[in-house]
């Protein structure tokens, strides 16, 4: 199937897993998120996975290549990662850990901007239907972002006809499977407070 999806689960949820019996020992801080996450985000944002998943499976959407074993490619200006990772994540040395969740939603949000913008510039039906309504729909639901501007992109490409396009293509899509992840991941352990 996907082994390399299936092992960045694996390490997910075991990262995952490692954030929660760390916020048990102790509090993670005042909660001061001006953005309202719900039970409803938790469920968007597992679509969102599901959907991009779903896309990498699309063997039609890279014929000439395994698409599986490629590396991904993760957009990493907005430094979501470190911005959502707890500064003291050693559980047995400290009672506390230190996450600013307006800050990692803020990335979380600047990320999902980039990827609609990358995934619409493709002007392929599969991922607008599945992954950009995905991220429409977790946008404004979950970061009170008004109703998505649907025209266009400013640069669309037909990137079926060239073997680089549609290899960026899944490698971008790799990279945004693990985004979801680090989202899925961050929307629990913050509504498991």
């Amino acid at each position: 199937m996907l082994p390399r999806v299936w092992t960045y689960l694996a390490v997910s949820t075991l990262c995952f897993a490692l954030l929660w019996q760390c916020s048990i020992a102790g509090p993670l801080g005042e909660r001061q998120s001006s953005l309202r996450l719900t039970g409803t985000c938790n469920v968007l944002a597992r679509s969102l996975l599901w959907n991009v998943s779903t896309v990498l499976e699309m063997a039609h959407l890279f014929s000439g290549f395994d698409c599986t074993q490629q590396n991904a490619e993760v957009h990493i200006r907005t430094q979501t990662v470190s911005a959502c990772t707890p500064q003291n994540s050693n559980c047995a040395h400290s009672a506390d850990l230190n996450i600013d969740e307006n800050e990692c939603l803020q990335r979380i949000l600047e990320d999902l901007h980039y990827y609609r913008e990358t995934f619409r510039a493709y002007s392929n039906s599969e991922l607008t239907k599945s992954v950009v309504k995905s991220i429409d729909e977790l946008m404004q639901n979950c970061f009170s972002v008004s109703a998505m501007d649907n025209s266009p992109a400013k640069a669309p490409m037909d990137h079926q006809k060239s073997f680089q396009e549609r290899l960026q293509l899944c490698k971008v899509l790799k990279g945004f499977n693990l985004r979801a992840i680090t989202i899925n991941r961050v929307f629990n352990y913050i509504l498991s407070k």
